[in-house]
């Protein structure tokens, strides 16, 4: 498989993405220490009860951009098509 960064051969993947050793490494995630310390100076608010909750909810925020952009992505590639003749 490939890594979804550089397309390099890998064998390697993180949460079922494919990822090469370096474009990993280039991602600098967070030592535990550092998650851990994130966790303590937190402090809840009305929306997020915990970290945790924040987090979370960043990933879903994350996915729905995402999603928005693919579908004007896909929605200009399907009118170029119909430009085509």
């Amino acid at each position: 498989m490939k890594c979804f960064n550089c397309a390099a051969d890998t064998n390697h993947k993180k949460y079922e993405i494919p990822i090469c050793h370096s474009c990993e490494t280039g991602l600098k995630l967070f030592t535990d220490d550092t998650i851990m310390r994130q966790k303590k100076e937190y402090k809840c608010s009305e929306k997020y009860s915990s970290y945790q909750d924040e987090i979370a909810h960043r990933i879903i925020l994350l996915e729905n951009d995402y999603l928005k952009k693919k579908i004007k992505l896909l929605h200009v590639l399907e009118r170029l098509a119909n430009f085509k003749g």
